[in-house]
């Protein structure tokens, strides 16, 4: 059952205090960074968000995307070096869309003794990615084999489970493969973004188990923008408040440049891209939760239509906001020491995730004119 709004206030909270020693001691100069073990341990051991979109009659939270943005979002605005997005996120909201009972008693284990997932997009920057057609099963369905090669897996050189969308006798089905499979081959990638490993996986004939067949893919890659969109907006939010901060700190001329008629103007407008990307993003959570609750041709489209929207909206927010705060920060702010160049190294990464901005007004505008024409 869904919390209210004091409780996910207290949930963001409660994961902004758990995440505030951020991701310096994690930093890698080649954009292969470790995890943080420790806030991993604290977010899914002790505060046992790795259950939280797992029903209440299998012992989960029975919570759901609204919840989980929350828990995305808070993780973004300190940039925590642990798989919040791909493990709980992207991959927690693909088993919950499969829904059998291998997928859901997989769901149960993400976060038990820092067990972690993540899925392996075919075309991960594409607006809508389909599945691989590098699948093939044996005795009917008994013995499965993927292979293929695939390409920015978020955080896929220490995840210990792959999942992978393949084609199988004809339909859309979601099969798992273990990091130790055998035919399987991860190389880490040298990423813009330094507080989050990708990684350029290979299968060559990997054994697999199937979690599930007639999977939704499109809604399951909404949902995904849907949660990169919750992080875009908690990297907006960050650095706005950074550059309030500092615009109120930073004395020039014996002012703080925070009264400085161009200053002000520039943060009012920073705040407007902020308060318009979490309203997107408002919106597309509860066609989320939605289409959760009820699937159906309207609720998927709904879905489809407040996805590309919410990814437009923040995207763009995520950049414009991460830029000119920098530029406010003036001097510090381009430099290594300070933070503000993670925060827009992680915007830029995320903008061209599941396609651009761009794409998706134009995916937006095109989902419209489907609705009017029917």
């Amino acid at each position: 059952m869904a919390v209210d709004a004091q409780e996910r206030a207290a949930l963001a909270e409660a994961v902004r205090d758990a995440a505030s020693a951020g991701p310096r001691e994690f930093l890698d100069d080649h954009g292969r960074p470790e995890r943080d073990g420790r806030l991993w341990k604290v977010l899914t051991e002790q505060m046992g968000l790795g259950a939280l979109l797992v029903p209440e009659a299998q012992g989960g939270a029975g919570a759901g995307v609204t919840e989980l943005a929350v828990v995305v979002e808070n993780l973004a605005r300190t940039l925590a070096v642990v798989p919040g997005l791909s493990s709980i996120g992207i991959a927690g909201s693909l088993l919950r869309l499969v829904g059998t009972g291998p997928a859901t008693e997989l769901l149960s284990q993400l976060g038990e003794d820092g067990r972690t997932a993540t899925v392996c997009w075919s075309d991960p920057a594409s607006t809508t990615p389909g599945p691989s057609a590098g699948a093939r099963s044996e005795k009917g369905n008994e013995k499965i084999s993927v292979s293929g090669t695939f390409e920015f897996v978020l955080d896929g050189m220490h995840a210990d489970v792959l999942l992978v969308p393949v084609v199988l006798g004809g339909d859309v089905a979601v099969v798992a493969v273990d990091a130790d499979a055998p035919g399987l081959t991860r190389t880490a990638a040298v990423g813009l973004d330094l507080t989050r490993g990708m990684a350029t996986v290979e299968f060559d004939g990997a054994p697999a188990s199937l979690l599930g067949v007639g999977v939704p893919l499109g809604a399951a890659a909404d949902l995904a923008l849907v949660l990169i969109a919750a992080e875009q907006v908690g990297i907006a939010q960050h650095c706005h408040e950074a550059a309030v901060a500092w615009a109120k700190d930073r004395v020039q001329f014996d002012r703080p440049i925070g009264q400085f008629q161009a200053i002000k103007h520039q943060l009012v407008d920073l705040l407007m891209a902020v308060e318009l990307g979490r309203s997107s993003l408002d919106i597309a959570v509860v066609a989320a939760d939605a289409y959760l609750d009820e699937r159906s041709e309207v609720t998927a489209r709904d879905l489809s239509v407040a996805a590309s929207m919410a990814q437009a909206r923040c995207g763009d927010a995520a950049m414009f906001v991460a830029d000119a705060s920098l530029h406010i920060l003036g001097g510090i702010g381009f430099t290594w020491e300070h933070d503000a160049h993670l925060y827009l190294r992680r915007a830029k990464v995320l903008e061209v995730l599941f396609g651009t901005p761009a794409e998706h007004r134009s995916r937006f505008a095109g989902l419209l004119l489907q609705a009017a024409v029917r």
